[in-house]
Protein backbone atom coordinates (compact mmCIF):
# COMPACT_ATOMS: atom_id res chain seq x y z
CA UNK A 1 0.00 0.00 0.00
CA UNK A 2 1.06 3.19 -0.97
CA UNK A 3 1.73 6.30 1.72
CA UNK A 4 -1.55 8.83 1.04
CA UNK A 5 -0.39 12.07 0.44
CA UNK A 6 -3.42 14.63 -0.06
CA UNK A 7 -2.33 17.02 -2.48
CA UNK A 8 -5.03 19.90 -1.94
CA UNK A 9 -2.94 23.02 -0.63
CA UNK A 10 -3.66 25.01 -3.48
CA UNK A 11 -6.49 28.10 -2.84
CA UNK A 12 -7.94 26.65 -5.25
CA UNK A 13 -9.24 23.03 -4.27
CA UNK A 14 -12.77 22.93 -3.98
CA UNK A 15 -14.65 20.01 -2.11
CA UNK A 16 -15.50 17.98 -5.29
CA UNK A 17 -11.05 17.67 -5.59
CA UNK A 18 -11.06 16.46 -1.77
CA UNK A 19 -13.89 13.91 -2.40
CA UNK A 20 -11.63 12.54 -5.45
CA UNK A 21 -8.42 12.85 -3.73
CA UNK A 22 -10.17 11.14 -0.65
CA UNK A 23 -11.45 8.02 -3.18
CA UNK A 24 -8.47 7.75 -4.73
CA UNK A 25 -6.67 7.52 -0.99
CA UNK A 26 -9.11 4.95 0.24
CA UNK A 27 -8.88 2.35 -3.09
CA UNK A 28 -4.80 2.79 -2.70
CA UNK A 29 -3.94 2.71 0.33
CA UNK A 30 -4.57 1.31 3.61
CA UNK A 31 -6.76 3.70 5.95
CA UNK A 32 -10.12 3.76 6.55
CA UNK A 33 -12.97 6.43 5.98
CA UNK A 34 -12.64 8.85 9.08
CA UNK A 35 -8.99 8.61 8.93
CA UNK A 36 -8.46 9.95 5.89
CA UNK A 37 -11.02 12.53 6.23
CA UNK A 38 -8.96 13.48 9.47
CA UNK A 39 -6.01 14.17 6.96
CA UNK A 40 -7.85 16.99 5.06
CA UNK A 41 -5.93 20.37 4.74
CA UNK A 42 -6.74 22.91 7.98
CA UNK A 43 -8.10 25.36 5.08
CA UNK A 44 -11.15 22.83 4.35
CA UNK A 45 -13.70 23.83 6.70
CA UNK A 46 -17.21 25.10 6.23
CA UNK A 47 -19.15 24.50 2.74
CA UNK A 48 -16.24 23.00 1.22
CA UNK A 49 -14.92 20.78 3.96
CA UNK A 50 -19.21 19.78 3.50
CA UNK A 51 -19.66 18.82 0.14
CA UNK A 52 -16.23 16.65 0.23
CA UNK A 53 -17.34 14.24 3.01
CA UNK A 54 -20.66 14.41 1.64
CA UNK A 55 -19.29 13.78 -1.84
CA UNK A 56 -16.33 10.99 -0.19
CA UNK A 57 -18.71 9.05 1.55
CA UNK A 58 -21.48 9.13 -0.95
CA UNK A 59 -18.86 7.41 -3.45
CA UNK A 60 -17.93 4.58 -0.87
CA UNK A 61 -21.96 4.47 0.40
CA UNK A 62 -23.08 3.95 -3.61
CA UNK A 63 -19.75 2.81 -4.84
CA UNK A 64 -20.54 -1.02 -5.45
CA UNK A 65 -23.62 0.33 -7.64
CA UNK A 66 -21.47 2.42 -9.87
CA UNK A 67 -18.97 -0.17 -10.55
CA UNK A 68 -21.64 -2.72 -11.69
CA UNK A 69 -23.13 0.19 -13.89
CA UNK A 70 -19.39 0.86 -15.27
CA UNK A 71 -18.09 -2.66 -16.03
CA UNK A 72 -19.96 -3.10 -19.03
CA UNK A 73 -18.51 0.33 -20.30
CA UNK A 74 -14.76 -0.37 -19.53
CA UNK A 75 -12.46 -2.75 -21.52
CA UNK A 76 -9.73 -2.47 -19.01
CA UNK A 77 -9.52 -1.26 -15.26
CA UNK A 78 -8.42 2.45 -15.32
CA UNK A 79 -5.59 3.75 -12.89
CA UNK A 80 -6.58 4.67 -9.93
CA UNK A 81 -7.53 8.68 -10.24
CA UNK A 82 -9.35 8.20 -12.62
CA UNK A 83 -11.83 5.64 -11.35
CA UNK A 84 -12.18 8.04 -8.12
CA UNK A 85 -13.39 10.52 -10.81
CA UNK A 86 -15.54 7.87 -11.91
CA UNK A 87 -17.32 6.99 -8.81
CA UNK A 88 -17.25 10.45 -7.48
CA UNK A 89 -19.06 11.73 -10.68
CA UNK A 90 -21.41 8.69 -10.88
CA UNK A 91 -22.60 9.10 -7.61
CA UNK A 92 -23.64 12.61 -8.41
CA UNK A 93 -25.46 11.54 -11.36
CA UNK A 94 -27.25 8.05 -9.37
CA UNK A 95 -28.54 10.96 -6.99
CA UNK A 96 -28.95 13.69 -9.31
CA UNK A 97 -31.98 14.83 -11.55
CA UNK A 98 -32.23 13.87 -15.73
CA UNK A 99 -31.56 17.74 -16.70
CA UNK A 100 -28.69 18.11 -14.25
CA UNK A 101 -26.25 15.07 -15.01
CA UNK A 102 -24.96 16.79 -18.70
CA UNK A 103 -23.59 19.43 -16.06
CA UNK A 104 -22.32 17.07 -13.92
CA UNK A 105 -20.10 15.05 -16.70
CA UNK A 106 -18.84 18.61 -18.05
CA UNK A 107 -17.87 19.54 -14.15
CA UNK A 108 -16.08 16.43 -13.54
CA UNK A 109 -13.92 16.12 -17.04
CA UNK A 110 -12.74 19.97 -16.45
CA UNK A 111 -12.10 19.43 -12.92
CA UNK A 112 -10.95 15.87 -14.01
CA UNK A 113 -7.89 17.95 -16.25
CA UNK A 114 -5.76 18.49 -12.94
CA UNK A 115 -5.86 14.68 -11.97
CA UNK A 116 -5.51 13.00 -14.98
CA UNK A 117 -3.32 13.26 -18.77
CA UNK A 118 -5.07 14.54 -21.44
CA UNK A 119 -5.41 11.48 -23.33
CA UNK A 120 -7.53 10.53 -20.57
CA UNK A 121 -10.23 13.19 -20.38
CA UNK A 122 -11.93 11.85 -23.97
CA UNK A 123 -12.06 8.65 -22.39
CA UNK A 124 -13.84 10.08 -19.32
CA UNK A 125 -16.46 11.68 -20.71
CA UNK A 126 -17.77 9.01 -23.24
CA UNK A 127 -17.87 6.63 -20.31
CA UNK A 128 -19.39 9.10 -17.65
CA UNK A 129 -22.16 10.19 -20.76
CA UNK A 130 -23.14 6.44 -20.91
CA UNK A 131 -23.15 5.92 -17.15
CA UNK A 132 -26.77 7.17 -16.81
CA UNK A 133 -28.39 4.28 -18.90
CA UNK A 134 -26.05 1.71 -17.61
CA UNK A 135 -26.98 2.81 -13.69
CA UNK A 136 -31.12 2.82 -15.35
CA UNK A 137 -30.32 -0.93 -15.69
CA UNK A 138 -29.30 -2.03 -12.82
CA UNK A 139 -32.57 -3.24 -10.97
CA UNK A 140 -33.89 -4.10 -7.22
CA UNK A 141 -34.91 -7.04 -8.14
CA UNK A 142 -32.95 -8.58 -10.78
CA UNK A 143 -29.48 -7.39 -9.07
CA UNK A 144 -29.86 -6.51 -5.41
CA UNK A 145 -26.56 -6.63 -4.08
CA UNK A 146 -25.55 -4.56 -6.65
CA UNK A 147 -28.48 -1.86 -6.69
CA UNK A 148 -28.28 -1.61 -3.27
CA UNK A 149 -24.26 -1.41 -3.22
CA UNK A 150 -23.24 -4.26 -1.31
CA UNK A 151 -20.58 -7.16 -2.10
CA UNK A 152 -23.05 -10.11 -3.31
CA UNK A 153 -20.72 -12.32 -0.75
CA UNK A 154 -22.46 -10.68 1.88
CA UNK A 155 -26.06 -10.43 0.77
CA UNK A 156 -26.16 -14.00 -0.08
CA UNK A 157 -24.65 -14.66 3.50
CA UNK A 158 -27.85 -12.23 4.88
CA UNK A 159 -30.63 -13.84 2.46
CA UNK A 160 -29.00 -17.25 4.31
CA UNK A 161 -29.47 -15.71 7.56
CA UNK A 162 -32.34 -14.09 7.91
CA UNK A 163 -34.61 -14.33 4.88
CA UNK A 164 -34.39 -12.00 1.41
CA UNK A 165 -37.48 -9.95 2.62
CA UNK A 166 -35.92 -8.83 6.24
CA UNK A 167 -32.23 -8.71 4.11
CA UNK A 168 -33.80 -6.38 1.54
CA UNK A 169 -34.83 -3.76 4.54
CA UNK A 170 -31.32 -4.14 6.12
CA UNK A 171 -29.72 -3.17 2.60
CA UNK A 172 -32.37 -0.17 2.45
CA UNK A 173 -31.35 0.81 6.14
CA UNK A 174 -27.07 0.94 5.51
CA UNK A 175 -27.96 3.17 1.91
CA UNK A 176 -29.44 5.65 4.62
CA UNK A 177 -27.72 8.99 5.88
CA UNK A 178 -26.75 8.30 9.37
CA UNK A 179 -28.52 10.44 12.56
CA UNK A 180 -25.75 12.52 15.05
CA UNK A 181 -27.05 11.37 18.33
CA UNK A 182 -25.96 12.48 21.71
CA UNK A 183 -26.29 11.40 25.29
CA UNK A 184 -26.76 13.81 28.00
CA UNK A 185 -25.66 12.49 31.32
CA UNK A 186 -27.37 15.00 33.30
CA UNK A 187 -31.23 15.95 32.58
CA UNK A 188 -31.34 18.71 31.18
CA UNK A 189 -33.79 21.55 32.27
CA UNK A 190 -34.24 22.80 29.00
CA UNK A 191 -32.85 21.01 25.87
CA UNK A 192 -30.10 22.20 24.39
CA UNK A 193 -29.96 24.04 20.96
CA UNK A 194 -29.39 21.77 18.29
CA UNK A 195 -30.70 19.09 19.91
CA UNK A 196 -34.32 17.09 20.03
CA UNK A 197 -35.25 14.41 22.27
CA UNK A 198 -35.58 10.66 20.59
CA UNK A 199 -37.45 7.98 22.11
CA UNK A 200 -34.80 6.51 24.13
CA UNK A 201 -33.91 7.90 27.46
CA UNK A 202 -31.22 10.71 27.67
CA UNK A 203 -30.19 10.68 23.87
CA UNK A 204 -30.95 13.43 21.82
CA UNK A 205 -30.43 13.71 17.84
CA UNK A 206 -28.56 16.89 16.62
CA UNK A 207 -31.15 18.82 13.86
CA UNK A 208 -30.37 19.95 10.44
CA UNK A 209 -29.63 24.00 11.54
CA UNK A 210 -26.97 22.82 14.62
CA UNK A 211 -23.60 24.26 14.61
CA UNK A 212 -20.99 21.65 15.41
CA UNK A 213 -18.67 24.57 16.84
CA UNK A 214 -21.38 26.90 18.44
CA UNK A 215 -23.92 23.76 19.94
CA UNK A 216 -22.39 20.65 19.80
CA UNK A 217 -18.55 20.56 20.57
CA UNK A 218 -18.92 23.12 23.54
CA UNK A 219 -21.28 19.66 25.02
CA UNK A 220 -19.21 17.62 24.60
CA UNK A 221 -15.48 19.65 25.59
CA UNK A 222 -17.36 20.39 29.40
CA UNK A 223 -18.20 16.31 29.59
CA UNK A 224 -22.19 16.95 29.89
CA UNK A 225 -22.65 14.66 26.66
CA UNK A 226 -20.90 12.12 24.70
CA UNK A 227 -21.35 11.77 20.32
CA UNK A 228 -22.84 7.88 20.40
CA UNK A 229 -25.52 5.84 18.89
CA UNK A 230 -28.67 4.51 21.15
CA UNK A 231 -27.30 1.14 20.11
CA UNK A 232 -24.06 1.73 23.21
CA UNK A 233 -26.35 2.14 25.80
CA UNK A 234 -27.69 -1.80 25.81
CA UNK A 235 -24.27 -3.56 26.82
CA UNK A 236 -23.21 -0.58 29.82
CA UNK A 237 -27.26 -1.13 31.25
CA UNK A 238 -26.79 -5.17 30.96
CA UNK A 239 -23.78 -4.88 33.04
CA UNK A 240 -26.02 -2.19 35.26
CA UNK A 241 -22.42 -1.26 37.60
CA UNK A 242 -23.02 0.48 41.01
CA UNK A 243 -21.46 2.68 43.06
CA UNK A 244 -18.19 1.65 44.91
CA UNK A 245 -17.62 -1.22 42.54
CA UNK A 246 -14.61 -2.29 40.60
CA UNK A 247 -15.24 -2.29 37.01
CA UNK A 248 -12.89 -3.50 34.22
CA UNK A 249 -13.10 -2.37 30.35
CA UNK A 250 -11.56 -4.15 28.04
CA UNK A 251 -10.85 -3.44 24.55
CA UNK A 252 -12.01 0.18 26.02
CA UNK A 253 -10.81 2.79 23.24
CA UNK A 254 -12.21 5.17 22.45
CA UNK A 255 -13.88 5.04 25.90
CA UNK A 256 -17.36 5.52 25.12
CA UNK A 257 -19.04 2.53 26.91
CA UNK A 258 -16.38 3.48 30.11
CA UNK A 259 -17.66 7.28 30.33
CA UNK A 260 -21.13 4.96 30.66
CA UNK A 261 -20.01 2.92 33.21
CA UNK A 262 -18.45 5.59 34.91
CA UNK A 263 -21.86 8.18 35.33
CA UNK A 264 -24.05 4.37 35.99
CA UNK A 265 -21.28 4.52 39.32
CA UNK A 266 -22.19 8.11 39.72
CA UNK A 267 -18.56 8.58 39.46
CA UNK A 268 -17.98 6.60 42.76
CA UNK A 269 -15.81 3.42 42.58
CA UNK A 270 -12.55 1.88 40.36
CA UNK A 271 -12.64 1.54 36.17
CA UNK A 272 -9.64 -0.25 34.65
CA UNK A 273 -9.65 0.41 30.86
CA UNK A 274 -7.51 -1.68 28.96
CA UNK A 275 -6.40 -1.49 25.37
CA UNK A 276 -3.42 -1.80 22.82
CA UNK A 277 -0.58 0.49 23.12
CA UNK A 278 -1.22 2.83 19.99
CA UNK A 279 -2.70 5.78 18.66
CA UNK A 280 -6.48 4.75 19.82
CA UNK A 281 -4.76 5.02 23.77
CA UNK A 282 -4.82 9.02 23.39
CA UNK A 283 -8.54 9.02 22.66
CA UNK A 284 -9.35 7.05 24.79
CA UNK A 285 -7.25 8.98 27.51
CA UNK A 286 -8.67 12.14 26.29
CA UNK A 287 -12.31 10.91 26.29
CA UNK A 288 -11.61 9.56 30.18
CA UNK A 289 -10.03 13.16 31.40
CA UNK A 290 -13.65 14.90 31.07
CA UNK A 291 -14.46 12.61 34.19
CA UNK A 292 -13.66 14.86 37.35
CA UNK A 293 -14.37 12.84 40.45
CA UNK A 294 -12.64 12.26 43.57
CA UNK A 295 -14.16 9.21 44.47
CA UNK A 296 -13.52 7.40 40.98
CA UNK A 297 -10.45 5.91 40.43
CA UNK A 298 -9.43 5.82 36.51
CA UNK A 299 -6.52 3.80 34.98
CA UNK A 300 -5.29 2.82 31.75
CA UNK A 301 -3.68 -0.31 31.00
CA UNK A 302 -1.95 -0.61 27.99
CA UNK A 303 -1.76 -3.93 26.96
CA UNK A 304 -2.82 -6.39 24.39
CA UNK A 305 -5.93 -8.50 25.97
CA UNK A 306 -5.11 -12.06 25.12
CA UNK A 307 -2.21 -11.56 26.29
CA UNK A 308 -3.21 -10.30 29.89
CA UNK A 309 -2.78 -11.88 33.58
CA UNK A 310 -3.22 -11.36 37.08
CA UNK A 311 0.22 -10.17 36.95
CA UNK A 312 -0.49 -7.36 35.40
CA UNK A 313 -2.45 -5.84 37.72
CA UNK A 314 -0.80 -7.25 40.68
CA UNK A 315 2.63 -5.12 39.75
CA UNK A 316 0.57 -1.72 39.72
CA UNK A 317 -1.23 -2.71 43.10
CA UNK A 318 -4.63 -3.01 40.99
CA UNK A 319 -7.28 -5.52 41.58
CA UNK A 320 -7.03 -9.13 40.03
CA UNK A 321 -10.78 -9.98 39.94
CA UNK A 322 -13.40 -7.35 39.24
CA UNK A 323 -17.24 -6.91 40.36
CA UNK A 324 -18.60 -6.50 36.42
CA UNK A 325 -15.94 -6.73 33.27
CA UNK A 326 -17.04 -5.22 29.72
CA UNK A 327 -15.78 -7.08 26.88
CA UNK A 328 -16.88 -4.90 23.78
CA UNK A 329 -15.08 -6.77 21.40
CA UNK A 330 -13.60 -6.49 17.74
CA UNK A 331 -15.97 -7.55 15.19
CA UNK A 332 -17.14 -7.36 11.58
CA UNK A 333 -19.27 -4.12 12.00
CA UNK A 334 -21.64 -5.67 10.07
CA UNK A 335 -24.45 -3.71 12.43
CA UNK A 336 -23.07 0.19 11.80
CA UNK A 337 -22.18 -0.14 7.96
CA UNK A 338 -25.05 2.56 7.95
CA UNK A 339 -22.49 4.50 10.10
CA UNK A 340 -19.27 3.20 8.59
CA UNK A 341 -20.29 2.74 5.06
CA UNK A 342 -16.85 1.89 4.22
CA UNK A 343 -17.13 -1.45 6.36
CA UNK A 344 -18.70 -3.31 2.90
CA UNK A 345 -15.10 -2.54 0.77
CA UNK A 346 -12.84 -3.41 3.84
CA UNK A 347 -15.01 -6.64 5.56
CA UNK A 348 -14.32 -9.85 2.78
CA UNK A 349 -16.03 -12.87 3.20
CA UNK A 350 -13.64 -14.70 5.69
CA UNK A 351 -13.39 -12.12 8.46
CA UNK A 352 -16.52 -13.01 9.97
CA UNK A 353 -15.21 -16.16 11.08
CA UNK A 354 -11.52 -14.90 11.80
CA UNK A 355 -13.52 -11.98 13.93
CA UNK A 356 -15.47 -15.14 15.84
CA UNK A 357 -12.28 -16.85 16.76
CA UNK A 358 -10.54 -13.97 18.04
CA UNK A 359 -13.97 -12.89 19.70
CA UNK A 360 -13.66 -16.43 21.59
CA UNK A 361 -10.34 -16.62 23.04
CA UNK A 362 -11.13 -12.77 24.00
CA UNK A 363 -14.22 -13.86 25.84
CA UNK A 364 -12.43 -16.95 27.23
CA UNK A 365 -9.64 -14.37 29.24
CA UNK A 366 -12.14 -11.99 30.14
CA UNK A 367 -13.49 -14.48 32.02
CA UNK A 368 -10.30 -14.85 34.03
CA UNK A 369 -10.63 -11.39 35.96
CA UNK A 370 -14.85 -11.82 37.39
CA UNK A 371 -14.98 -12.46 40.63
CA UNK A 372 -17.29 -14.87 42.29
CA UNK A 373 -21.09 -14.31 41.42
CA UNK A 374 -19.53 -11.45 39.09
CA UNK A 375 -20.58 -10.06 35.69
CA UNK A 376 -19.49 -10.47 32.79
CA UNK A 377 -20.47 -8.79 29.26
CA UNK A 378 -19.82 -9.45 26.25
CA UNK A 379 -20.65 -6.84 23.30
CA UNK A 380 -20.18 -6.54 19.54
CA UNK A 381 -21.64 -3.94 16.94
CA UNK A 382 -22.31 -6.76 14.72
CA UNK A 383 -25.78 -8.88 13.71
CA UNK A 384 -24.10 -12.17 12.75
CA UNK A 385 -25.15 -14.99 14.72
CA UNK A 386 -21.56 -16.20 14.19
CA UNK A 387 -20.42 -13.45 16.50
CA UNK A 388 -22.55 -12.89 18.65
CA UNK A 389 -25.00 -16.00 20.01
CA UNK A 390 -22.86 -18.81 18.94
CA UNK A 391 -19.43 -17.06 20.37
CA UNK A 392 -21.20 -17.09 24.01
CA UNK A 393 -22.55 -20.77 23.18
CA UNK A 394 -19.14 -22.13 22.16
CA UNK A 395 -17.89 -20.40 25.63
CA UNK A 396 -20.25 -21.42 27.71
CA UNK A 397 -19.61 -25.17 26.43
CA UNK A 398 -15.69 -24.77 27.31
CA UNK A 399 -13.53 -25.86 30.57
CA UNK A 400 -13.92 -21.74 30.55
CA UNK A 401 -17.50 -21.16 30.63
CA UNK A 402 -18.70 -23.72 32.94
CA UNK A 403 -18.91 -21.94 35.99
CA UNK A 404 -20.65 -19.12 33.83
CA UNK A 405 -24.33 -18.70 32.83
CA UNK A 406 -26.18 -16.50 30.86
CA UNK A 407 -28.23 -14.36 32.43
CA UNK A 408 -30.18 -12.05 29.78
CA UNK A 409 -29.11 -11.40 25.91
CA UNK A 410 -30.01 -8.77 23.96
CA UNK A 411 -29.97 -7.84 20.27
CA UNK A 412 -30.22 -4.55 18.16
CA UNK A 413 -31.20 -5.34 14.58
CA UNK A 414 -31.14 -1.81 12.58
CA UNK A 415 -34.06 -2.60 10.31
CA UNK A 416 -36.29 -3.13 13.87
CA UNK A 417 -34.71 -0.86 16.50
CA UNK A 418 -33.88 2.14 14.48
CA UNK A 419 -30.56 2.58 15.50
CA UNK A 420 -27.12 0.81 15.15
CA UNK A 421 -27.32 -2.59 15.51
CA UNK A 422 -25.59 -4.50 18.17
CA UNK A 423 -25.08 -7.86 20.31
CA UNK A 424 -24.98 -7.80 24.29
CA UNK A 425 -24.98 -10.85 26.55
CA UNK A 426 -24.94 -10.59 30.40
CA UNK A 427 -22.71 -13.62 31.87
CA UNK A 428 -22.78 -14.12 35.83
CA UNK A 429 -20.23 -16.22 37.30
CA UNK A 430 -21.81 -19.30 39.56
CA UNK A 431 -18.89 -18.95 42.70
Amino acid sequence: MRSIKLNLSKQSSTGWDGAVSLVDGYFSGNLKANQLLERLPNDFTGEKRAICQSLFLGALRHGHRVQAALKPLLRKQPRSLVQAILLVAGYEILVADDEKRPKIVHHAVERGKQFVAKSELGFLNAVLRRLPESLANITEPEQPADYYSHPQWLVERWNSEFGAQTTAQLLQWNQGTPQTYFKLYQTPGTIPYGLEATEWPQFYSATADASWNDDLRPLLNNGDAYAKDPSTRIAPGLLAPKINEAILDLCAAPGGKAFDIAHAMQQQGLIIAVDLPGKRIARLRENLSTLKSEKLFCKIVEKDVLKLTHSDFAKQKLPELYDGVMLDAPCSNTGVIQRRTDVKWRLNANDIAACSELQTQLLKVASRFVKPHGRLVYSTCSIENAENKDVVDAFLQSPEGTNFELKKAEQSLPWESGHDGAGAFLLVKKQ
